[in-house]
């Protein structure tokens, strides 16, 4: 015994040791590594999105910027979204920043990740997610009187308002935004300002380009022109390349829209402007381009540069993209077609239904992984909130251990004791049971013996009676009864008592001698054990009148006549569970009478307090601690 408690005192001596127990994690000085800030991770979310994306994944495991109250879902969203393009990434860690409480504190924080999570819900066409997300940053913004946030989300509501089809409240939304980023551009001439100034304007324009109304997407051109002029102004606070890139979508859209109302000399202009800049001279700039020369007709400088970016992108073995299959070679398509080299047009189409089918596959394989991603994620942050919560869950369990296992020994040896009761109160009650049955069939015998004994009674009886008549008649008169005469008064046949007796006392002799007969012919026969035996047939077959029917074993038994049934059915099925051991519980029902397995066991548990079970598992121990004692004596 003191070996055991020696045992127990080290194991908890362990256990404890193991609950304060910390990892040791080498935190470099944030002070020193500059390159894990926030505004460092974003600078580079562009031009270097893995080394950024490292950088990120870096912070979150050593926690360098949840002291700062920057969340490290909403630097990966950025980075996913700006650097990588996985726009499903991007949303995926949006929502993460969105749910989170602590995140919540920082207002403009928040405010900027719910701004990228309308957008990106715009993107994905989920318009009703986008209004949901963007009315709740809208009414945010001005109750902090953050004017330019307020300015985006009416921009993403008037966007997915076009989509939805409500124009009119579209075009006063859109309306709303422009004039206030105008309002904050000329107070405050930030990047980021401007930058949102283009983009919504451009936004805009695009959504009027769709409606077909290019008219009024025209009268916009002069804003996004004096936009872009203060944008190029403020090249030293953009990320690289962002300038040069807003610069050739700008006048790529101006030229479109000035070459679809018809003033060809503008359009010439913003064309030149465009070709000006390195992003219109890149592989993806083409497509800038292309769609205003193929307007113009200038096929053949259209088909060239399209053939020009295809070889650049071969060399780069970069053509299984949407860009190459849905800008280079349905534009490549187009100008073959326009320029009459059908057979060649073919070709290209043969070539985008099969890249079609590639990038379809790719897409399952991309959407795979970016499942595989997230849910690696998701058990990225299981597993820091299980290191967070390990150390206090630690110090707790021994407690509840010990509580639980107390707990549990008291409840097991509630359970056995009561058991054993229940056992022990089984095993009296079906000795008593059995016992019972054995002293009425015994009682049924005597009955039956007794029955027999009086009616060789009542016949000596009667042929007494009859010798006696015959010696009192004279010679001449002939022993039977004249017609009319009746019969001397005596005992009347059971089933001619009269039937005022039933209502004239609670107990009445005649009825009690009928039920006798009744009882000795359904026991002998055995009709209880016929599930088909019903009151009218039991009436015609014994001869029971049908006034006396319902008294006739309410009055005798204190039962109605299915309880009076049911009772020997169940009287027969405790027989049956002792002397037939080896029959299964449905036999016994059906042999029993009764058709219906759960009919029979609840029956039988209303009438004896226990299961057919049970009931054959006590016979049985009672018989063997019989057999037991017997063998000692």
């Amino acid at each position: 015994m003191d070996k055991l408690y020696i045992c127990l005192t080290m194991l908890l001596t362990v256990l404890l040791n193991s609950c304060v127990q910390k990892p040791s994690i080498s935190v470099p000085d944030k002070s020193k590594d500059s390159i894990y800030r926030y505004d460092h991770i974003y600078h580079i979310s562009i031009s270097e999105p893995q080394r950024a994306l490292a950088l990120a994944d870096t912070a979150e495991m050593l926690h360098l910027l949840r002291p700062d109250q920057t969340c490290l879902h909403a630097v990966k969203a950025m980075i996913y979204q700006n650097g990588l393009g996985q726009l499903k990434l991007a949303k995926f860690h949006c929502q993460k920043a969105y749910e989170d409480t602590e995140f919540k504190k920082d207002t403009t924080g928040y405010l900027n990740n719910l701004t990228q999570l309308s957008g990106l819900c715009y993107k994905s066409s989920d318009y009703a997610a986008t209004i949901r997300y963007a009315s709740q940053g809208l009414q945010m913004a001005r109750t902090h009187g953050l004017k330019n946030l307020e300015a985006k989300f009416l921009m993403y509501i008037a966007m997915s308002q076009i989509y939805t089809g409500i124009t009119k409240d579209a075009k006063a939304n859109m309306n709303r935004s422009i004039a206030l980023y105008e309002e904050i551009v000329d107070k405050d001439h930030s990047w980021s300002d401007v930058n949102d100034l283009i983009y919504t304007l451009g936004e805009t324009m695009d959504a009027l380009c769709v409606m077909g109304d290019y008219r009024q997407a025209a009268t916009l051109i002069p804003n996004i022109l004096k936009a872009n002029s203060q944008h190029e102004q403020l090249e030293s606070q953009a990320p690289p390349g962002a300038i040069d890139m807003y610069k050739a979508f700008v006048h790529a859209q101006c030229m479109e829209v000035y070459q679809q109302i018809g003033d060809k000399v503008q359009a010439a202009e913003c064309y030149r402007k465009c070709l000006s800049t390195d992003y219109a001279k890149s592989p993806e700039g083409v497509a800038l381009l292309t769609h205003y020369q193929l307007l113009t007709g200038d096929y053949q400088q259209a088909l060239h540069n399209i053939q020009t970016a295809k070889r650049i992108y071969q060399q780069k073995r970069n053509t299984e993209s949407e860009y190459y299959a849905d800008r280079l070679l349905v534009d490549e398509m187009e100008a073959l077609t326009l320029l009459g080299r059908y057979k060649e047009a073919a070709g290209v189409g043969r070539q985008i239904i099969a890249l079609k089918d590639t990038l379809f596959k790719r897409k399952q394989q991309d959407d795979a992984q970016e499942l595989a991603v997230i849910y690696e994620t998701g058990e990225k942050e299981a597993q820091l909130v299980k290191q967070a919560a390990q150390l206090r869950e630690n110090r707790m369990i021994l407690f509840f251990a010990v509580c639980i296992i107390g707990l549990l020994g008291m409840l097991l040896w509630r359970i056995v004791r009561h058991s054993r009761i229940i056992r022990k109160k089984n095993e009296a009650m079906a000795v008593t049971i059995t016992g019972l049955l054995e002293y009425k069939e015994e009682l049924y015998h005597s009955k039956d013996e007794n029955l027999l004994l009086q009616e060789q009674l009542q016949a000596a009886e009667e042929a007494l009676r009859q010798q006696s008549a015959a010696r009192t008649l004279p010679p001449d008169v002939p022993e039977e009864l004249p017609a009319g005469a009746e019969p001397s008064a005596g005992i009347p046949p059971a089933d001619e008592a009269p039937e005022g007796d039933v209502a004239d006392s609670d107990i009445d002799p005649g009825l009690r001698l009928l039920f006798k007969q009744v009882e000795h012919e359904i026991i002998s026969k055995q009709l209880f054990l016929r599930p088909d035996l019903s009151r009218e047939e039991l009436m015609k077959q014994l001869r029971i009148p049908k006034n006396k029917f319902a008294p006739l074993f309410k009055q005798n038994t204190g039962l109605k006549y299915p309880q009076y049934i049911n009772k020997l059915k169940l009287e027969y099925a405790a027989k049956l569970l002792k002397e037939q051991p080896d029959y299964s519980m449905d036999a016994i029902a059906q042999s029993c009478g009764i058709l219906s397995g759960t009919t029979f066991y609840r029956l039988f548990y209303e009438n004896y307090g226990m299961t057919p079970l049970d009931f054959r598992r006590s016979i049985k121990v009672s018989d063997n601690k019989h057999d037991t004692s017997s063998d000692d004596d």
